[in-house]
């Protein structure tokens, strides 16, 4: 371990070789991989990265985000734990006139955040590392005292806004401790959300203004007129724009919108309106529920009037959408682990603020992996709703004759299809887990399965790629809009869309064992994906992105069709799971049998069943779904009864 000299001050830093010589030992002793060369060279120049951000930030020199591009299994997240650890430790044995170093670490979920701080914890053998996070908040004395901070990519996302005065003092006390500024933080992984997107419907907008009331518009002359005169911009847009089917249009730049105002004291007024009773309802959820819909759009509305803006047609709606980029450049020492970096077109939209750091050849080799591509159009999250039972009976019949009963399956797809994903028992194998875009990323949960099936995948529009390529780049001028060219690509949007799937994809089958090591050559044991890309250039072009991001897989044809003759094949009846995680799924409100019924091809004393289950409170089926803030109800008395389960918003 080694000191900093600098111009003014000294600073304790952790030596690179010590980093790469105590990770080597935890590697192959604790976690008993074998290491390699390259990925030798890989930890030093992480450690070098860690070491260089910390003397740029000890001098204040300009914020640039360095990003690391280990590739999955090559111990990014178990780099990171050593690292501070040994920075923990360094720290303690500081002499005088030394500084010790203080680091955050960013992950994407609040377990990960626990688990961290666990590791790092057990690693130097006190508590040197505290988590702060919605279900564990650290009290100011424990952030000022602890030399590690674990916080979530939410958090950090957030940090725009309490640097503009919402929560300073929270911001400060985390990049603060009792040894000064932090001087490097640690994001695991791409950081998720890192642009607010603002969205305003011209029905919805009607509608919220419809439910202004005359002592409201007396009290609020200023804000009304605002919203009003919004409305009026979006009916004249409407007009102008007619027809442009997909497109978008800039409708303003920032500070020429129609009006600036804070909608806040209308909000708060808004918010307390009797929603239910308007609609000839008396049930408090479903008031809550349209409260807080509507007070989202008053909230866009004020975000758009004090930003750009850009109309949309997305199917029959009229749309002005905006958007902010939320990452706090600014902030001092950020350093990104992230692997799929060489196709996330985010860190080139930031162009001279990141540095993207070379990975050295041969970490892994994923030769032990094939992938299994199939091929078909229309594989969103709307066709996969229309088209789930068919394609999901066609899933299970192909699987079922290609994998013995030791497989273990991990199916990723989309969030509101999850409950149909066939089971264990019906495909004949070992385990078989399903988990959603949005909830895959960074888990572990899967780490020892052999086997990822992914069909369906998580487009975004193009109102999305207008507004990630205008936070990062500025508003483009309405040629752009008819012509989204940047930098010799004909198509940025277009761009976008392909790298984010080939991201969101690598992600995802990163879950499995592919991750693990199991040789000095960095391959991994033998595992089958199985994927549905699009066809034509679309799906070419993701499948290059995914070949090179892992390097040697073998791909193989998948003879899979989707939409082929219908098939029939025999399911479980209803597996308790699928109804929990169908309910988990849906959003706040009621959900009548009949619902559920059709979703899972009950029959009629199937049904009933079911509803005598549901109605016994200590049933674990009643349990597990109150627990997920789900309850059993009926209205009505006789043949009219209709019987249902509620979610809490």
């Amino acid at each position: 371990m080694t000191a900093y000299i600098g111009l003014h001050e000294q600073y304790a830093l952790v030596s690179p070789q010590t980093f790469v010589d105590r990770f080597t030992q935890r590697w192959t002793e604790e976690f008993n991989m074998p290491v390699s060369e390259p990925l030798r060279k890989l930890w030093r120049i992480m450690a070098n990265t860690y070491q260089q951000s910390i003397i740029a930030t000890s001098q204040d020199q300009p914020s640039r985000w360095r990003v690391l591009q280990p590739p999955t299994g090559s111990g990014k997240t178990m780099g990171a734990v050593v690292y501070a650890g040994l920075q923990a430790e360094l720290n303690a044995s500081v002499v005088d006139g030394v500084k010790p170093v203080g680091v955050m670490i960013v992950t994407r979920l609040k377990a990960q955040a626990d688990e961290v701080v666990s590791q790092i914890n057990s690693y130097v053998g006190r508590v040197v590392a505290i988590a702060d996070h919605t279900d564990h908040r650290a009290a100011p004395e424990q952030l000022a005292d602890s030399d590690i901070v674990v916080i979530t990519h939410e958090a950090y996302t957030r940090a725009k806004e309490t640097l503009s005065g919402v929560n300073a003092d929270r911001w400060h006390r985390l990049t603060n401790w009792r040894g000064g500024r932090r001087l490097l933080t640690i994001v695991d992984e791409a950081l998720a959300n890192v642009v607010k997107h603002s969205q305003v419907k011209l029905d919805e907008l009607s509608r919220v203004i419809g439910h202004i009331t005359h002592e409201m518009r007396l009290t609020y002359p200023t804000q009304v007129e605002a919203l009003e005169a919004l409305r009026e911009e979006m009916l004249f847009q409407a007009g102008v724009n007619d027809g442009f089917q997909i497109g978008t249009a800039l409708a303003w730049e920032a500070g020429q919108s129609p009006a600036t105002v804070d909608l806040s004291d209308l909000r708060a007024v808004m918010r307390r309106l009797p929603y239910d009773r308007i609609i000839g309802k008396d049930d408090d959820k479903e008031r809550d529920r349209l409260a807080k819909r509507y007070d989202k759009t008053l909230a866009a509305a004020e975000e758009l009037l004090d930003q750009h803006a850009f109309m949309a047609l997305k199917g029959n709606e009229y749309t002005l959408n905006s958007s902010a980029l939320v990452v706090p450049l600014e902030l001092p020492g950020p350093v990104v682990l992230d692997a799929t970096a060489g196709v996330d077109l985010m860190y080139d939209l930031m162009e001279d603020r990141a540095d993207i750091i070379p990975t050295p050849r041969g970490v892994r080799d994923y030769s032990n992996v094939t992938l299994h591509v199939a091929r078909t159009d229309r594989i969103g999250k709307t066709a996969m709703e229309e088209l789930a039972a068919p394609r999901f009976a066609a899933l299970q019949q192909n699987l079922a004759q290609r994998l013995g009963p030791e497989r273990q399956l991990l199916f990723v797809v989309h969030k509101r299809v999850e409950h149909l994903v066939p089971s264990a028992d019906d495909l004949g194998v070992k385990v078989a887990s399903a988990t959603h875009w949005g909830a895959v990323d960074g888990s572990n949960e899967f780490k020892d399965y052999d086997t990822a099936v992914i069909v369906g995948l998580p487009f975004r529009d193009h109102v999305w790629g207008t507004n990630v390529f205008f936070a990062f780049q500025g508003v483009q001028d309405d040629d752009w809009h008819d012509n989204p060219s940047w930098k010799g690509h004909v198509n940025v949007r277009e761009l976008l869309q392909q790298r984010h799937l080939a991201a969101s994809i690598v992600q995802a089958i990163g879950r499995v064992r592919l991750r693990k090591v199991i040789d000095g050559q960095g391959r991994c044991a033998p595992t089958d994906v199985f994927i549905v890309l699009p066809t034509g250039e679309r799906g070419s072009e993701i499948l290059r992105y995914i070949r090179q991001e892992l390097p040697n897989v073998l791909v193989q044809d998948w003879a899979f069709e989707p939409d082929g003759p219908k098939v029939r094949v025999k399911r479980s009846g209803l597996p308790h799971e699928r109804l929990i995680t169908y309910m988990e799924n849906r959003n706040p409100g009621r959900t009548y049998m009949n619902v559920i019924g059709r979703e899972f091809s009950l029959k009629p004393q199937q049904r009933k069943d079911l509803q005598k289950l549901l109605r016994d409170e200590n049933h674990g089926t009643t349990l597990a779904l109150r627990s997920i803030g789900v309850t059993y109800g009926s209205e009505g008395k006789g043949r009219g009864a209709k019987s249902f389960l509620v979610k809490a918003a």
